[in-house]
């Protein structure tokens, strides 16, 4: 297995599953950054209809986490468990997805409704896509290093992806004016155009996974209602994986505030082309990345997964939280700041999903089970209440301060709202994430040991001794 590992053909099982992601990537990075925007400029909604539309099409992903771990996990085929979905959700993501950027004609209440709909008929597919992409990854991954190695191979594609669905859109959608389009046609001409070549890649990782994924590994336990709520509590009981829900919950909010306030905070408080200067940003926080993830892996095979997440999330918040008493005003400033952001931001998303891989293998050792699909979607249902909270306090902020997306020049008030959000908020909550971390306490010698045990009850060997057995515990507590 290690010889593969150094192989083309190893390196091809990783670049081919994060070809996968690139649906989370884009998808999920474009609805936080320019949802909002798109809502208040070509659709023509007020901030607080598009902060509701915003908070509550979340609100699917939440809902629809309750029952898709669980599904997939039950799901009998021949074909897998999460492959099936996949090739699905493949086809289905780009139409839901051009459908939520389609500019309508009618009354405010016809958009809000619209919007609602097809945001949330959207999310709640993509849900089921992203349990499934997640949760296929605990069968390709075959341990605690190899999950680091092919995770900083997903951030190297991932972090492409997020140079074409934050930098590009709003200089392409500029420049398809300029050709004689109008607002809402460049805008869904671009997103109709990104979609297509995001539905190809993750048919590409589909199809690459072909073998790859645990046939026969089904959950046989109880469908039902009942059931799943019983499975989900048992869960619960896992206190490392409740840390890593902890810290998540905290980080989406710390994330989620960032990028949807970005675009209003560059537009009104550094002035000049605000086009020009948020696809910099953007480009800027992508170059960076592609400098941070090796940075963030070799760290982590080094101290560990969890000592690398608590450090850059204080790196973050320390640098949000100097940043806003000492003025982000120029682009220098800015820059600086984006650059804390993407060490915060690559730290934690990098590692966090090789985390819920290790505590599936945790779980598997608890209860004898494997259950990575109601892992996570429960973690993505609790989390998900964290994103449409987000969105609706950032909107309600903003609308008590005075702010107004249509205006050219803002109250002094809604000028420090938008510093509040954007510099402040997520300096504090990146702090409040790093401190949960610290009690999350899974490490590489304790995770060996755990598959070990797992290959010893598999082959029907004799089990640990006290001393291995009493360090697997310890990761319990």
């Amino acid at each position: 297995m290690s010889k593969d590992k150094r192989s083309p053909k190893g390196l091809r099982k990783y670049v081919c599953y994060g070809l996968g992601f690139l649906g989370d990537a884009c998808y999920y990075q474009f609805i936080g950054a320019f949802l909002l925007v798109f809502l208040t400029g070509p659709a023509g909604l007020s901030p607080k209809d598009a902060g509701t539309v915003g908070s509550f099409i979340v609100l699917a992903d939440a809902f629809a986490s309750v029952f898709v771990g669980r599904f997939t996990d039950g799901l009998k085929c021949r074909y897998g468990r999460r492959r099936p979905i996949l090739l699905a959700t493949a086809f289905i993501l780009p139409a839901l997805f051009c459908m939520t950027f389609f500019s309508i004609g009618g009354t405010d209440a016809q958009k809000v409704t619209y919007y609602m709909a097809s945001g949330f008929l959207f999310y709640a597919v993509f849900i089921l896509y992203y349990v499934s992409q997640t949760a296929l990854g605990a069968d390709i991954s075959d341990g605690y290093d190899d999950s680091i190695k092919m995770n900083s191979i997903n951030s190297v594609i991932t972090n492409t992806g997020s140079l074409v669905c934050l930098a590009v859109p709003l200089p392409a959608i500029a420049w398809l004016q300029r050709k004689g389009m109008s607002p809402s046609h460049a805008w869904f001409f671009f997103v109709l155009a990104m979609s297509l070549a995001v539905s190809a890649c993750m048919l590409i990782s589909w199809n690459d996974s072909r073998g790859r994924e645990k046939l026969g590994v089904v959950d046989e336990k109880s469908q039902s209602f009942r059931e799943m709520l019983h499975d989900y509590a048992d869960l619960l009981k896992i206190k490392p994986y409740r840390r890593l829900i902890e810290t998540k919950f905290i980080l989406n909010f710390c994330y989620t505030i960032y990028s949807n306030a970005m675009v209003f905070f560059i537009t009104y408080r550094i002035g000049g082309d605000s086009e020009w200067i948020t696809s910099l940003a953007y480009t800027f926080n992508t170059v960076l990345g592609f400098a941070v993830i090796p940075f963030v892996t070799a760290l982590a095979f080094k101290f560990g997964k969890k000592w690398m997440t608590v450090g850059t999330s204080v790196f973050y918040g320390l640098a949000g939280v100097l940043l806003f008493f000492s003025g982000v005003r120029s682009l220098p400033a800015l820059l600086f700041y984006v650059l804390a952001h993407s060490i915060g931001v690559h730290g934690f998303w990098q590692l966090y999903t090789t985390n819920l891989y290790d505590v599936a293998d945790l779980d598997e050792y608890c209860s004898g089970r494997r259950r990575e699909g109601n892992i996570v979607g429960l973690q993505s249902f609790i989390c998900g209440f964290s994103v449409s909270l987000t969105v609706r306090i950032m909107t309600l902020l903003l609308q008590g301060a005075g702010f107004d997306g249509s205006a050219a020049v803002q109250t002094d008030a809604a000028l420090s709202m938008l510093d509040v959000c954007f510099v402040l908020l997520p300096g504090i909550t990146s702090l409040l994430g790093a401190a949960c971390m610290l009690f999350y306490r899974v490490n590489r010698e304790g995770h060996l040991l755990v598959r070990e045990a797992l290959a010893r009850r598999s082959a029907g060997e004799a089990p640990l001794n006290a001393a291995d057995t009493t360090k697997i515990e310890a990761m319990l507590r």
